[in-house]
């Protein structure tokens, strides 16, 4: 009893001293001390939106269950990082905005291109060089290796774009409006940087993020939003960020901002499902984004070149479980003071 009652003491400790709103929580997920200035919510949602990035990248569409179940339901989660990066828009002049995307966003993006393809050489192809990757980086926005880097640039040249109109005084309903029309200038002319279709979309969506801040918390907003996501769901086709056709364009679109609503309405109202490990994921989500993939890199290179005791989809899962139990433990249990900057704290 005297055993039970310490044990109960400490995780009451640790709980106020994290401030954590639910009572499902687990006490090997530490959090920053700055949580209190956040919306665990959000961090929730985040976790839960990177965790089917990489699972993505990790199955694809392999594992039909995961996919339809999961992965299809949630394919507005690229949408939703800008629709986020909206709302927490906040008036700053371009320079500001400049140097905090050049260390939060392209010195990761930097860092970890180059990490990426040095294993993409050395493992995969070693023929290749960083000269042949010039056109690549050109057209995809990022190099081999690890591939989902793209989305670091596009976030940056969509902060960019954003504050500039803004600093025009131009409405976000307006500067949403541009972004469409931007999109479809962009599909027309048929401009070749495939990763430059994505900052319309990026802009559209960061645009509805600064409109729907508030507005999106609101009863009829949530029911409107329900009955468009609902409806839509069966219809759509995922918003790709580098190929979006015109055919489903005019439905991924209200289906992906519905979804965006919806998803933040859920874990807000919801709080019992705010677990830790989602938390944890949303909290270091670039440590995890700017890494899985050089990880799933390896691991399809040794599936390649060995004979496997167990089936490709199991030894996939063990090591990519074994990657995210080392790389949690390592940012729990380690401060990592002086290789912040790799992840642009």
């Amino acid at each position: 009893m005297v055993i039970v009652a310490v044990i109960v003491n400490y995780l009451q400790s640790q709980t106020n001293r994290l401030r954590y709103k639910t009572e499902f929580k687990l006490s090997y997920f530490t959090m920053p001390d700055n949580i209190a200035t956040r919306q665990d919510h959000l961090d929730c949602v985040q976790g839960l939106m990177i965790l089917c990035v990489m699972l993505y990248h990790l199955y694809d569409i392999n594992i039909k269950p995961l996919y339809y179940i999961l992965l299809f339901p949630l394919s507005f989660r690229i949408a939703w990082f800008f629709f986020k990066g909206g709302m927490f828009y906040k008036e700053r002049n371009v320079k500001d905005v400049l140097l905090s995307g050049l260390k939060k966003l392209i010195i990761p993006a930097f860092v970890f291109n180059i990490i990426g393809f040095v294993f993409y050489i050395v493992v995969e192809h070693p023929e290749n060089n960083i000269f042949n990757e010039l056109d690549f980086l050109y057209v995809f926005g990022s190099l081999h290796g690890d591939t989902p880097l793209w989305f670091l640039l596009s976030f940056f040249a969509t902060q960019i774009i954003y504050t500039l109109l803004h600093k025009l005084h131009i409405n976000p309903c307006i500067i949403a409006i541009i972004a469409i029309g931007l999109f479809f200038t962009n599909r027309l002319i048929g401009f070749r940087p495939y990763w430059t279709y994505n900052i319309p979309i990026g802009l559209l969506f960061y645009s509805f993020g600064a409109i729907f801040k508030e507005l999106q918390y609101k009863k009829t907003v949530v029911i409107i939003s329900i009955i468009i996501y609902s409806s839509l769901l069966f219809i759509n086709k995922e918003l790709y960020f580098y190929f979006a056709k015109f055919h489903p364009f005019l439905v991924a679109i209200p289906w992906a901002l519905a979804g965006c609503i919806l998803i933040n309405a859920i874990f807000r109202s919801y709080q019992i499902i705010c677990i830790s490990p989602l938390k944890f994921l949303g909290r270091y989500s670039m440590e995890f984004y700017c890494t899985h993939f050089i990880i799933i890199n390896l691991i399809e290179a040794y599936i390649r070149n060995n004979t496997l005791p167990i089936s490709d989809m199991a030894f996939r899962s063990i090591i990519f479980a074994l990657y995210c139990l080392t790389l949690t433990l390592i940012l729990n249990f380690f401060k990592l003071k002086h290789i912040k900057w790799v992840f642009g704290r």
